[in-house]
């Protein structure tokens, strides 16, 4: 779907009020989650006086409360219960082989057995893991591992400023780049500036410049207005727009960027923590042929294994990271690039490759954005609709992360529209599907035409849910 469409259809449901599930048959469809998941209920009861909120993770769907899994594979998992699910979470991205997918188990395996998981020193699989990056991405030759995508994101200002000289980082309004305190600024939904800052001093962002998607103007003036403030050092981007393009981006957007980039030496850096290698095995950089300067890699380099995280970009810009003492950045982790991890991104890469994986997950998920819209479009009093880049769905129902800041009702919006977002996923949840944030769907090579089926037939009951109007 292109862009103009996209935001056209995003439009006319913002245009619409909330279509509810009926407060009757919604307690039915709470009834019946509780009643199939008592023991992620006895978990989270137990969690909520040994952790803070009762759950450790941002992806879970903690209304009315988190599931607990038990086991993964394939496309499927099974929470402690024995519930099966269609898994679209994915890990959050990361997994495109499937679940448990045993080669590269196997491998993983036999080093834990034979070498340890870890020395603090060097492993012949950082070269290996290096390789195998720097063979795919067009915008890398050199790589930095680190522990996160969190670490990397804030390794990668850091490279910026250095090797620059200059202080200001352009933040697109709406992106996520981890959780570190420069960064937390107009997440999730553009223009929110501070709304998710607690904790943090506002003096952290002091040289992060605020800039929403889309805003040509605003974007040159962001350059142009901070030449005599220190200047801009970088820009992040997230190269199918914020929240894993659930934000779009204008077709002229990354190339604009890379042009005042280069206009005002500037470095431009792509968040690839969930593009990279899911998009295309040269992440978007390759897709779009737009090559930063900075990559930022996260999970999807180790498949779910854990201890993911890297900087990789132009040998010039990378060697900031070397050097005596006062010369280099500073730049840490002690797990970082252990054998595990490093031997999970090279075997995967591999293997990802081999079984043409990308290509895989993108013709299901093409298969299923069509199949969804044609039975979206037998309800079009509801204006649902799917659009995806490749392997990378979102769906849209409410449309709460599109809300416009400006409205005066703007928060209200965004809290009422949620709202019903979380009430259709408990009943998908309550039926077996298992996707991220009422939004969002990541598939892998293993999703099947079974999958398909199950996920269509429990979509056509939600939409039996929601009165016609």
């Amino acid at each position: 779907m292109e862009y103009s469409e996209i935001m056209k259809r995003k439009d006319a449901i913002l245009e619409r009020p909330v279509r509810p599930i009926p407060p009757d048959k919604l307690a039915e469809e709470h009834r019946r989650y509780a009643e199939r998941c008592k023991r992620s209920i006895e978990i989270f009861e137990k969690a909520k006086g040994l952790i803070p909120g009762g759950v450790e993770h941002n992806l879970s769907q903690n209304k009315p409360f988190p599931l607990a899994m038990d086991r993964a594979k394939g496309c499927r998992a099974w929470d402690v219960d024995g519930n099966e699910y269609i898994d679209y979470l994915m890990c959050g991205a990361p997994i495109m082989l499937g679940h448990g997918y045993e080669p590269l188990d196997e491998k993983i395996i036999g080093i834990i057995r034979e070498k340890g998981p870890a020395t603090g020193l060097t492993s012949e699989y950082e070269l290996l893991a290096a390789e195998e990056i720097i063979r795919h991405m067009p915008g890398v030759e050199m790589v930095r591992f680190l522990q996160s995508g969190t670490e990397a994101d804030m390794a990668a200002l850091r490279i910026a400023r250095a090797f620059t000289g200059k202080l200001k980082i352009i933040k697109i309004g709406g992106s996520y780049h981890g959780w570190s305190d420069q960064v937390v600024y107009s997440v999730h939904i553009p223009r929110t500036g501070n709304f998710e800052s607690k904790g943090i001093p506002p003096e952290c962002y002091a040289h992060t410049v605020d800039v929403a998607p889309n805003d040509f103007e605003a974007l040159e003036a962001a350059f142009r207005d901070n030449q005599d403030k220190g200047g801009v050092a970088g820009v992040m981007v997230e190269p199918i727009g914020g929240e894993s393009g659930a934000h779009p981006v204008h077709p002229d957007w990354n190339r604009t960027i890379r042009t005042l980039c280069d206009r005002y030496e500037a470095l431009m850096i792509f968040d690839e923590v969930v593009t990279g290698f899911r998009l295309d095995m040269g992440g978007a950089q390759k897709l779009y042929n737009i090559t930063p300067d900075l990559t930022v890699l996260g999970k999807i380099i180790t498949h779910g294994y854990p201890s993911s995280g890297a900087v990789a970009g132009r040998r010039d810009v990378m060697k900031v990271c070397a050097g005596s003492m006062g010369e280099k950045i500073f730049v840490g982790g002690t797990l970082a690039a252990n054998p595990i991890s490093m031997a999970a991104c090279f075997y995967a890469l591999k293997y990802m490759e081999e079984t043409d994986a990308v290509a895989r997950a993108t013709a299901y998920a093409n298969r299923l954005t069509r199949a969804l819209n044609d039975l979206y479009a037998t309800r079009p009093d509801l204006g649902f609709f799917v659009y995806n880049f490749g392997a990378i769905l979102h769906y849209m129902t409410t449309a709460f992360f599109s809300v416009d800041l400006n409205a005066p009702d703007a928060l209200t919006q965004i809290f009422s529209r949620k709202q019903v977002a979380d009430d259709y996923q408990v009943v998908t949840m309550a039926h077996g599907l298992c996707t991220l944030a009422g939004t969002r769907m990541y598939t892998c090579m293993q999703h099947d035409d079974e999958a398909l089926k199950k996920t269509l037939e429990v979509w056509e009951y939600l939409l039996s849910l929601i009165p016609r109007s």
